[in-house]
């Protein structure tokens, strides 16, 4: 439903205009923008590094804690998907902060594994690999978001252009991106529209990461006989 909406209003650009309208649909002025295409007239040129901050995650061998410092768990490619586990890897507590992820920060991993998701679980340390973006000033977590996830579409087919089946994004490539910036009063009015969703979406994301190490830890008892499950 969220990328639906995202994909009406910034794809379409059937956004609301000043009287509730869908805008292009309604006659809404559109001008020609180079390597983008139709936009609406008063939107901006632009790219990924005007609405985001890049943050690299670490090399997190170099931090490993000892048994009687406070440590938090690492997230790699796997934790992306599967949530923090007893096999997780830990690091010092005392990392720089940039490298701290929490709760519902923007996820973005750029070798090998491209995606990008918003982090379903708890306060975290992020493994290199993968980008904690954060959005520039008017410029929400949930336009951002949506932005980067309908973008990385053109990132996987530079991948696949190279003749690679390891994709690899760099700086430069962020910088090359093309995109068009709509106006703040336009992203808050899409924030506000969308948050909720992102809420109960985060919230089942969490059940599930919960449910798949409840899984993780029931099957090998159920394999072995130590646990049953009755008729």
């Amino acid at each position: 439903m969220a990328k639906t909406i995202y994909d009406y209003w910034f794809v379409q650009f059937d956004f609301p205009d000043d009287n509730g309208n869908p805008y292009k649909s309604s006659g809404g002025k559109m001008s020609f923008i180079d390597d983008f295409g139709l936009a609406p007239s008063d939107w901006k040129f632009g790219n990924l590094y005007d609405i985001a901050e890049f943050i690299n995650g670490l090399a997190c061998q170099k931090y490993r804690p000892d048994e009687t410092e406070n440590s938090l768990p690492v997230i790699k490619i796997k934790e992306m998907h599967e949530g923090i586990s007893s096999n997780t890897e830990r690091v010092k507590a005392t990392i720089p902060q940039n490298n701290i992820v929490n709760t519902g920060d923007i996820l973005f991993s750029w070798s090998a594994s491209l995606e990008v998701q918003r982090w379903a679980g708890f306060k975290s340390a992020l493994n290199q690999h993968i980008f904690k973006v954060i959005p520039k000033k008017n410029y929400t977590q949930s336009y951002v978001y949506h932005q980067l996830r309908a973008y990385i579409i053109k990132f996987v087919q530079l991948a696949e252009a190279r003749k690679t089946t390891m994709g690899h994004i760099t700086s430069d490539h962020l910088r090359q991106s093309v995109i068009v910036l709509p106006p703040e009063n336009i992203i808050r009015k899409f924030s506000n529209q969308i948050d909720k969703i992102h809420t109960e979406i985060s919230r089942i994301n969490k059940e599930n990461q919960e449910l798949y190490q409840l899984r993780n830890w029931l099957l090998p008892m159920l394999m072995n006989g130590q646990a049953t499950i009755e008729d």
